[in-house]
């Protein structure tokens, strides 16, 4: 029973009689009998708040980071105290489940941008996979729902078990800034990463830009000895780091890439590595798509992967849902859904757009409420830049006003002395007066939330989809 506990500082709060356990969790409500609870503080729920909730469900033992527990009135439970649990919990979980991270080959993206599509192009490679990220966690056919980008440690260690139990090779995870200044992934060692850029974004929680950029940072102390970090350096903040380099503007990298044409369904591109060159065309556009192919390159040649095997199977992948994705329509226009939600996100796919836009570009966008709000003015600005006409509309407003959020945005526009917006609160009724607007050869791009099938306004969480309100207006 105490297997679970190697390595781990602990101390015996009460000790009931010896027991077998089923399962382990955190959430009160996934408890049953013979079940062990998790018990710590997070920064919105505690919860040590649960504990009798858990017990009522079926807990035999709890896990909690709170000393100070009446935990007598318990007697048939046993308690055990763990300093610093959300740090602990990943080796924890990894002595109940075996270590099933030492039995895949993990490669870990992070980035303000491109982490979900990088991690969709290294699926399309290699299909003995699971990966991880914002738009769901996926086991070989198996989806799951994500609630973080990178789950909680323990939820982690559980994916990956059934991964392995499944004959899973390969670990692909999106390795968000939270995941690892909160320690969810302090019990992995990575086979190889990617850092794909580092603009603004989180500065709610991580106050700076530098405490964001030392926060992703940290991916580089969870490499195994022999594993690379592969960087962008076309990125000026991220450049300074040693690694395998990517780059569409240095020929001396060593992964280099050049469109050499847009097509109707994609872009035509050339990638060198050494004395290795090869061409293919592929349905991701743009150039920060080229550099989410590159990364997704060099990653996987460092792990021993074919150079022309990667690129033929990249060839042939579909487009990621949410991510510059077209939707089919009679206007003769292009109308992309994309999750573009910070201000590089906004310039890397209008600017892409821009070039591909025989007529007007039409641009949608709102921004996220209980979220950085010094981005959203710099959004409005990018989008300024590019844009014919803007509509500024509610993203996930969540607990905020969305007029104060939509305040925000607009002082953007306001600064950059740009005129030709309207503000529609509604995302519905602006997605369609968006659609509305269209003529032949237009552009138009709803941005935000690409994927994502709800809106939250308030706490709660309604069924909303960028994708099925455009089908809606097109019928």
């Amino acid at each position: 029973m105490l297997k679970m506990f190697e390595n781990v500082d602990y101390e015996i709060l009460q000790k009931a009689n010896d027991f077998e356990f089923h399962s382990i969790s955190y959430d009160s409500r996934e408890i049953q009998k013979g079940d062990i609870f998790v018990a710590m503080k997070g920064s919105k729920v505690d919860g040590n708040d649960y504990i009798e909730k858990a017990i009522k469900n079926g807990a035999v033992a709890v896990i909690t980071d709170g000393k100070d527990i009446d935990v007598s009135k318990y007697e048939n439970v046993s308690f055990y105290y763990v300093n610093k649990l959300r740090e602990n919990l990943g080796i924890i979980a990894s002595n109940i489940y075996s270590y099933p991270q030492n039995k895949l080959k993990i490669i870990g993206v992070t980035g303000t941008n491109g982490k979900t599509t990088s991690t969709y192009i290294l699926e399309s490679v290699l299909p003995n996979s699971s990966r991880i990220g914002t738009t769901g966690y996926r086991i070989l056919d198996e989806n799951f729902e994500s609630k973080n980008t990178t789950p909680e440690s323990l939820d982690l260690i559980k994916l990956m078990a059934k991964s392995v139990e499944k004959g899973v090779e390969y670990f692909f995870m999106e390795v968000s800034s939270h995941a690892l200044s909160m320690g969810r992934v302090d019990a992995l060692k990575f086979d190889g990463a990617i850092f794909t850029n580092l603009t603004q974004d989180h500065l709610d929680y991580h106050k700076t830009i530098d405490e964001y950029f030392k926060a992703k940072c940290k991916i580089i102390s969870l490499l195994k000895e022999d594993a690379k970090l592969c960087v962008n350096i076309d990125d000026e903040y991220i450049r300074k780091l040693i690694g395998t380099s990517i780059s569409i503007k240095d020929k001396n990298a060593d992964f280099y890439g050049e469109i050499l044409e847009y097509t109707n369904n994609g872009m035509k591109i050339r990638v060198r590595h050494n004395n290795n060159v090869k061409e293919i065309t592929t349905k991701l556009v743009g150039e920060y798509n080229l550099h989410n192919i590159l990364g997704v390159v060099a990653v996987l040649c460092n792990i021993g992967i074919d150079f022309e095997y990667i690129l033929d199977k990249i060839s042939i992948m579909d487009s990621v849902v949410g991510r510059f994705e077209l939707v089919e329509n009679d206007k003769n226009a292009r109308i992309v859904i994309d999750y573009a939600h910070t201000p590089d996100g906004l310039i890397n796919v209008l600017s892409t757009l821009r070039n591909i836009t025989k007529n007007r570009l039409i641009t949608i966008f709102g921004a996220g409420g209980d979220r950085d709000t010094t981005k959203r003015p710099l959004m409005a600005k990018a989008a300024s830049i590019y844009s014919d006409y803007i509509i500024l509309t509610s993203d996930n407003p969540r607990t905020e006003d969305p007029k104060k959020i939509l305040s925000d945005v607009e002082k953007g526009l306001i600064d950059s002395n740009y005129s030709s917006y309207k503000i529609i609160e509604d995302r519905a009724e602006a997605i369609k007066f968006g659609i509305n607007m269209l003529e032949e050869n237009d552009s138009l791009i709803i941005a935000g939330k690409g994927h994502e099938t709800y809106q939250i306004i308030g706490t709660k969480i309604n069924h909303f989809s960028d994708k099925e309100e455009v089908q809606k207006c097109l019928k």
